[in-house]
């Protein structure tokens, strides 16, 4: 299988050029932060993971200002290895380290920790899809209506799709399709960790339930995401969602302390909550919510003149977080 893994270098402007692996899954993937700063007129990025692909080494890094993650050769000579502490205090005055703090502020929550809302200065919402594990198909509509309704406004149109390892090794053929639309330039996607085998039980507490299970290993949880979405030629995102958005404060802060910035909502349409302007929208993609999709899609509906007056938009999730926190 030949497998396409864009690369975004995010020096002065962001240029994304493409490699191409054959059946290549990450080798020794790690947390790794240390600053990376390819010449004296560049910005400070923030290298997150190193890994080995085909015997060479890269870097998965984020731009601290605008949320943007790459995958970068790990250029020659070696880099200094930094702690979360450290780089708390390397990047304390960027949008990206004030976002994880403030959201730390949430924390407590058992259900939806984390940053839930936005303000953006024009009218509209942040949709996120979830795609968690499901023997069901991908529900294509919810995309197919997207882009018919606000292609002539937002081409492309943003989303940001939390994906779970499961669900991509389940479902190659739908995740193909995603990619296609992404080439075809109709849709541009901030692809959002979350976790790998989404695990939940209808019996348990939500206090011992989702992650919060005893079992639970979340490096592997969360790393195991990463580099799949890699072999798939994804980019993964900064960005985290809790499956079941459920969580508590210790597990809260250990998933900061991997670099990543947890994402709630204000607007799970499947449980009759209501999307105003600012709204990070939680639909799921993955078939087993159809309540929550036919709301969004009458949502989308109602709101259809003031679309196409372009009053009414999607939002890319990371223009919205960073323009707020400045």
């Amino acid at each position: 299988m030949l497998i396409k893994i864009f690369i975004s270098l995010l020096l002065v402007s962001v240029c994304l050029c493409s490699v191409s692996f054959k059946n290549s899954w990450p080798e020794e993937y790690q947390v790794y932060f240390a600053v990376y700063k390819p010449d004296w007129k560049s910005e400070k990025k923030l290298i997150l993971r190193k890994f080995l692909l085909e015997g060479k080494g890269y870097f998965l890094i984020v731009d601290p200002n605008t949320l943007n993650t790459g995958i970068i050769l790990a250029p020659e000579g070696s880099t200094q290895k930094l702690s979360w502490e450290s780089v708390n205090r390397e990047f304390k005055d960027s949008p990206y380290i004030r976002l994880i703090n403030r959201s730390i502020k949430n924390s407590s929550n058992l259900q939806d920790a984390g940053i839930t809302h936005v303000m953006p200065d024009q009218k509209g919402i942040d949709l996120t899809i979830d795609l968690c594990p499901s023997h069901l198909p991908l529900d294509k509509r919810i995309f197919t209506s997207i882009i018919s309704e606000f292609e002539k406004f937002d081409h492309p149109v943003p989303l940001a799709i939390s994906v779970s390892g499961l669900w991509m090794e389940k479902h190659h053929e739908d995740l193909e399709w995603l990619k296609r639309l992404v080439r075809e330039k109709k849709m541009t996607v901030e692809w959002i960790n979350h976790s790998f085998h989404h695990r939940v039980s209808l019996r348990e507490p939500l206090k011992e339930n989702f992650l919060l299970e005893k079992s639970t290993n979340i490096s592997e949880e969360i790393l195991d995401t990463e580099r799949e979405m890699i072999e798939e030629g994804l980019v993964p995102s900064c960005m985290f969602r809790f499956p079941g958005l459920v969580s508590d404060k210790s597990l809260y802060e250990k998933v900061t302390t991997f670099g990543l910035l947890p994402i709630g909502t204000d607007a799970w349409l499947a449980k009759g909550q209501k999307a105003y302007d600012g709204s990070i929208v939680l639909i799921h993609g993955n078939g087993n919510e159809p309540v929550g999709v036919k709301d969004f899609l009458n949502l989308i509906k109602n709101e259809g003149p003031k679309v196409k007056e372009g009053d009414w938009l999607l939002f890319d999730l990371r223009q919205s977080l960073t323009n707020e926190i400045r």
